[in-house]
């Protein structure tokens, strides 16, 4: 009478082990195929080569869409994204806003390291002038452990944790563009190594094995187990 809860709690505890794997599989494959379309859509967009910014704001989703444009940089709002990774160093995105025909339009002009661990800021100088761009437009990631950012923006440069829109017009009083221009031209005083997909299919595919491999070894070892300690039982 007292054997049956002694093999269904094994067999739930393995069950929900094989389940919960399987379904970290197929997320995996949802994941590949995302990327896969991304991709295709990157392809599609950016055969049609440079476009200006007015011509890529008219398309539903204008990301990805490499464009060219003229506006006058503000270099007295210079904006330091933290906590920006490249080649295991911290360091950060230089951001700044630059004012177009078609609106505000906030610029990233690429990656510089932290000077030291202190996280000293580094200093940073642009000058005020009405200059061409080129890039590609990509919208922000969220990041879901931080919700609030720096919006004392009464120096330059000034550190912000994440990228908030609607926050940061409303401490500069001026309304931005909901995307944000990575450069692409070449500059020393940058890296400029944008990647709108940064893990590829083929990755996500190789974990998805991973985790329907990890699923059939979770149930072939817990079966075997649970077998083995119900004859011991008899």
């Amino acid at each position: 009478m007292f054997s049956r809860p002694r093999h269904f709690i094994p067999w739930l505890l393995t069950g929900i082990s094989v389940a919960a794997m399987c379904g970290l599989g197929y997320w995996q494959l949802e994941r590949m195929v995302q990327k896969q379309q991304r991709l295709a859509s990157i392809a599609q967009k950016q055969s049609n080569g440079t476009l200006s910014l007015e011509a890529a704001l008219t398309h539903s989703d204008p990301r990805d869409i490499i464009v060219s444009v003229k506006g006058q940089l503000d270099g007295n709002h210079v904006l330091l994204l933290d906590n920006q990774i490249h080649n295991q160093r911290v360091g950060f995105d230089v951001l700044a806003p630059v004012y177009t025909n078609a609106g505000w339009l906030l610029v990233n002009f690429g990656w510089l390291p932290a000077p030291d661990l202190v996280r000293t800021l580094p200093n940073i100088s642009l000058s005020s002038e009405t200059r061409a761009f080129e890039g590609v437009i990509s919208v922000p990631g969220e990041n879901p452990l931080v919700r609030e950012t720096n919006m004392s923006l009464s120096t330059s440069p000034t550190l912000i944790q994440h990228i908030d829109f609607s926050a940061l017009g409303s401490a500069l009083e001026r309304k931005f563009l909901p995307f944000i221009l990575h450069l692409t031209t070449p500059d020393p005083a940058y890296v400029r190594e944008y990647k709108a997909v940064v893990m590829s299919p083929e990755k996500h595919l190789g974990y998805a094995v991973q985790w329907f491999g990890l699923a059939i070894a979770a149930a072939a070892i817990g079966g075997y187990a649970i077998s083995k300690k119900g004859r011991s039982y008899e």
